[in-house]
């Protein structure tokens, strides 16, 4: 009798033993989506419950595009602004949604996306409606030198490519550091003065702006950098009082005279011509030293920018300090690595 009921516990903990084992699989956190329940905090501030596998999402942030693309999840983006269709040749096949200011809500919402990724200028009420519709919102910049590094991670969390986000954000910082290491023992008397313009004329950036941490960043002094509003825009005749030593200017891809695809110089030309023989402008610095500096849209205040624009703009302002940089190496590179592009166009001028 003792050795049957032997038998029989002996037998229970092997078929225990065995359902512990091989017990039924588990869906949380499988090894292509975030972890069940994970959260990320967004460029907003707002804590985002990560969707557990993003597989189609709108992207109205022209460098979100961008950034997704480079860690190699361009497969998920269904959908796009009007803007970056019709500027970025990756986007020429994926359908608009409006502007990224205004979009088209109620198609969005018809489209039922995982998630809808969007910069802090939208429209509050127009996030509430697709959230209320159970749409994940989720806001980022990538404008910003300073939050990109946190937001390329962000992102490479969310998208479940976080070797390939790490890989980008190394290169970023590896320039950042190498800019800043060269620049921060500049005394503030020595600074060069920079006037930033952005596409319109005579509309500059203050403190907040991408624009701004492109100048301090490479170790000038913005000449609008104390103004009261993130975009003031200026006269000329306040340009001249204030003396820039040196003049950037980003130019839209509308202009269709820069940018990846445009290498005939005529039109870029043409528009660096206007800019010098404005009234006055034979009297600044930077126009007698030949320190005007155009550069194209995708290098302007964009994740690119944010090395490639400070790049070209630390070496125009200090030129001993970075002879040994070329940035359109440095741009190469970051076209091929994480772009799978060989680039032919003009970027900067002259």
């Amino acid at each position: 009798m003792i050795k049957k009921i032997f038998w029989i516990i002996l037998a229970a903990a092997v078929i225990l033993l065995l359902g512990g084992c091989n017990g039924p699989e588990t869906t949380e956190n499988p090894a292509d989506s975030p972890a069940a329940n994970a959260a990320v905090k967004d460029s907003a501030g707002r804590e985002i419950k990560m969707p557990a596998n993003l597989k189609r999402v709108i992207v109205l942030n022209s460098s979100a595009f961008n950034m997704i693309t480079a860690i190699g999840a361009a497969d998920t983006i269904i959908g796009v602004n009007d803007s970056t269709q019709k500027s970025e040749a990756a986007a020429a096949g994926k359908e608009a949604f409006g502007s990224f200011m205004q979009p088209y809500v109620e198609k969005i919402i018809a489209a039922g996306p995982d998630a809808v990724i969007v910069n802090s200028m939208m429209n509050s009420t127009q996030v509430k409606q697709l959230e209320d519709a159970g749409i994940t919102v989720i806001s980022l910049e990538f404008y910003l030198p300073s939050i990109l590094q946190d937001e390329i991670v962000t992102l490479g969390k969310l998208f479940n490519r976080e070797a390939q986000a790490q890989k980008y954000a190394d290169f970023i910082m590896k320039y950042r550091n190498l800019i800043e290491s060269r620049v921060k023992d500049i005394r503030p008397e020595n600074k060069v003065a920079v006037y930033f313009e952005g596409y319109s004329e005579y509309s500059t950036v203050a403190r907040g702006s991408g624009g701004d941490e492109l100048v301090t960043g490479a170790g000038g002094i913005n000449i609008a950098g104390r103004e009261t509003v993130k975009y003031p825009k200026v006269s000329a005749e306040w340009v001249l009082e204030k003396k820039p030593q040196v003049v950037v200017k980003t130019i839209s891809s509308n202009s269709k005279a820069m940018g990846e695809g445009f290498t005939d110089k005529t039109a870029v030309q043409a528009v660096y011509d206007g800019i010098i023989s404005r009234t006055g402008w034979n009297e600044l610095a930077a126009v007698k030293n030949n320190k005007v500096l155009l550069l194209a849209q995708n290098i302007g205040t964009t994740p690119e920018g944010s090395i490639i624009g400070m790049l070209y703009m630390a070496k125009t302002m200090y030129p001993d300090k970075f002879a040994d940089i070329d940035p359109y190496e440095v741009y190469k590179q970051m076209e091929k690595e994480f772009f799978n592009i060989d680039p032919k166009g003009i970027i900067v001028f002259p």
